[in-house]
């Protein structure tokens, strides 16, 4: 029970960085993710004692909240939907069509399902899901329920799992949590299969129920919703960090430029992320650059090797005293090299440059 409080918890906080996220830019993408956890942090809250008690209370059924667990699965696997389609859609129009169809077949399965668990003859209130489970998860109507909220989310999960398998790889962020993304997915696919095989199996006679199938699809849907989780965060953690180090490598050359040219300063759009702000604080620093050069009457001309040029622009900087051979072409970025990149340059000649003086002074004194 540790464990599926602090996945809820985990999923809850992702959730909501997620809404926040969507709140400002409004993508298939984030719809996609926002649906994902926010319905596997609301289910695995459901599979809390206290929260499956207080559910059942509120809508008057021994173990009502069976039913909602099936809704929120359907959730779950239409959000998936979302992504694959979104990352799969040639065009804006088919992938509005795709969604809308799998906003169909979603709610045919959580309406079908939910039908045949309320339809279905009321039972002793169990104390959680897996004993529920255990005792009539194969009996008339209760089967039917099981299965129906589970053959189109297993249809799904094998569709997901082949084409995230397909996009998997290790040079790219993406890539990266699609690789930690897709075995969750398997998982998810193992867990649909096992109970949609076991339910069938066991209430048409051909085995004896067992609590041992749920024993391990407890595991298999813990495991797999932490890596979908963490794959499907994965990028934005790793972009985060990514712009986290590159601010770290020019933050004290925009603070020196920023403060003697005050106006380039602009705040970023509130919902921009991590990299978008990276990138405005080199743009800020690139105005900076190209203000100073004006003030200083720099000259125009060939830009000075690429090899070269970050010392000399540093240099200039520092001491305020220009090379003859440095244009105001040289600030610019080289060709193929981005304006952050650039900058990150500048920033670490910057910091070399600023301890060495620092050294110096030291070895004077």
């Amino acid at each position: 029970m540790t464990a599926t409080a602090a996945v809820a918890v985990l999923l809850w906080i992702a959730a909501a960085s997620r809404f926040r996220r969507w709140w400002w830019a409004r993508t298939w993408n984030l719809v996609g993710v926002l649906t994902v956890f926010t319905c596997m942090a609301a289910h695995m809250t459901v599979n809390l004692p206290l929260f499956e008690s207080l559910l059942r209370g509120a809508l008057g059924h021994s173990n009502g909240a069976g039913a909602v667990k099936m809704v929120l699965f359907s959730g779950i696997c239409f959000g998936a939907a979302i992504l694959v389609t979104d990352l799969m859609a040639p065009s804006d129009r088919r992938r509005a069509q795709l969604i809308r169809l799998h906003a169909l077949l979603s709610m045919v399965t959580a309406g079908g399902s939910v039908a045949f668990f309320l339809t279905a003859p009321e039972v002793p209130e169990q104390r959680d899901g897996y004993t529920f489970d255990d005792l009539y998860a194969h009996t008339p109507g209760y089967a039917e329920a099981g299965i129906t909220a589970m053959l189109y989310p297993f249809l799904l999960c094998i569709v997901v799992t082949i084409v995230t398998a397909g996009h998997a790889d290790t040079r790219t962020a993406t890539g990266r949590g699609l690789m930690v993304l897709c075995p969750g997915v398997f998982m998810l696919t193992a867990y649909a299969g096992m109970r949609i095989t076991y339910v069938l199996a066991a209430s048409t006679g051909a085995i004896d129920p067992t609590p041992r199938v749920f024993d391990i699809t407890q595991v298999l849907a813990l495991v797999g919703v932490l890596m979908v989780t963490i794959g499907v965060l994965w990028p934005t953690m790793a972009l985060w960090t990514a712009a986290r180090r590159a601010l770290r490598d020019f933050f004290e050359l925009h603070e020196v430029l920023t403060a003697r040219w005050p106006g380039v300063v602009r705040p970023s759009w509130k919902g921009s992320s991590a990299t978008d702000r990276v990138a405005d604080r080199a743009t800020e620093v690139m105005d900076a650059l190209s203000i100073a050069a004006q003030a200083a009457g720099l000259p125009h001309g060939a830009p000075i090797p690429e090899d070269e040029a970050p010392v000399a622009i540093v240099e200039w900087i520092l001491t305020g005293f220009a090379r003859e051979e440095l244009p105001q072409e040289a600030l610019g970025a080289p060709e193929g090299v981005s304006d952050v990149e650039w900058v990150r340059t500048l920033g670490v000649a910057f910091n070399t440059a600023r301890q060495e003086k620092l050294v110096a002074a030291d070895g004077d004194d």
